[in-house]
C-alpha cells in the first residue's frame, strides 16, 4: 500500500521548540516513520503516521501500529546525534507522568505498571539520525494481539484517563527539544545520568541470554555491565529480567 498523505498535523496548539518539529508531516498510512524520515531529512523534521504497515522496534521485531490507536512518530536530524537513547524515553515519561506512574525500562522501554506501552528505536543512515517513537495511548486489551496482552499496555487503559493525541504530541516533542539542546551544548553526561537514573537497574540481580548476576553499573555508551560468577560482563544489546528478591 502506498504512502498516504494526511492534513492537517495533529498538533492541538503551537509548537514552541528550537529544533525539533521544524516541519510536521503525517501520514494517515506509512510504511515505517523511521524509513521516511531517514530518506526525507530535514533537521527537526517530525513524520507522523495513523499507521504503519512496516513499523518495526529493536532487533528488527515487529511494532503493532494500531490505526488510530497510538501516537507512532520519527523526528530525523542532518548528523549524529549522541543521546537520543537516552533522551527519548525521559521525553516520553515526563510528559505522560502528570497522568500515571511511568516508569524508564534499560535499554529504552517506558512501562505503566510493568507493561508496556512506548518503545523508542535509534537509527542511522548516510550521515543522518532518526529517532522513532511508538506509543500505545487508546487502545484496549482486545486491541493488542494475543501473543501481547499480557505484557503491553495503553495510557488510556492503565490511567483511566482520556488522552489526547495532539497534545501528547506536542508535550513529547517540546520535552525531547528540551533535551537535545542540553546534549547540544555539552550536557550529554547530564542526559545520560538522568536516564540512568530513571533505569533503576544498577544493584540489580539480571538474567541475560548469556549471563546472571548483579548490575554493577551502565557505562557511558549504555551498556550494563554485570558482575557474574565469571567476572564483568558487558551487555549493550538484548532483554535482560530483573529476578525477584533483589
Amino acid at each position: 500500500m502506498p504512502d498516504v498523505l494526511r492534513t492537517p498535523p495533529p498538533i492541538a496548539t503551537p509548537l514552541i521548540t528550537n529544533v525539533v518539529g521544524s516541519r510536521v508531516i503525517v501520514y494517515e498510512t506509512i510504511t515505517s516513520t523511521n524509513d521516511r524520515a531517514l530518506r526525507l531529512g530535514g533537521e527537526g523534521t517530525v513524520i507522523v503516521a495513523e499507521t504503519q504497515t512496516a513499523g518495526r522496534g529493536r532487533h528488527g521485531r515487529t511494532w503493532h501500529s494500531a490505526p488510530g490507536m497510538g501516537l507512532y512518530f520519527s523526528v530525523v536530524f542532518e548528523r549524529p546525534i549522541e543521546g537520543l537513547a537516552f533522551a527519548a524515553p525521559l521525553a516520553v515519561r515526563d510528559a505522560v507522568g502528570p497522568m500515571v506512574d511511568v516508569a524508564v525500562k534499560w535499554p529504552n522501554d517506558v512501562l505503566i505498571h510493568g507493561r508496556k506501552f512506548c518503545g523508542v528505536l535509534v537509527e542511522a543512515r548516510q550521515g543522518r539520525t532518526a529517532v522513532g517513537i511508538g506509543i500505545n495511548v487508546h487502545h484496549r486489551a482486545e486491541d493488542f494481539p494475543e501473543t501481547l496482552r499480557d505484557r503491553a499496555t495503553s495510557i488510556e487503559a492503565a490511567s483511566g484517563i482520556h488522552c489526547d493525541r495532539g497534545e501528547l504530541l506536542r508535550d513529547v516533542l517540546t520535552r525531547l527539544d528540551e533535551r537535545v539542546m542540553v546534549i547540544r551544548s555539552g550536557g550529554i553526561e547530564r542526559v545520560f545520568s538522568e536516564w540512568a537514573e530513571a533505569c533503576g537497574v544498577v544493584g540489580r540481580r539480571v538474567r541475560g541470554v548469556r549471563c546472571e548476576g548483579i548490575v554493577r553499573a551502565i557505562d557511558p555508551d549504555g551498556a550494563l555491565v554485570i558482575d557474574t560468577v565469571a567476572g564483568p560482563q558487558r551487555v549493550l544489546l538484548g532483554e535482560v529480567v530483573e529476578l525477584e528478591g533483589t
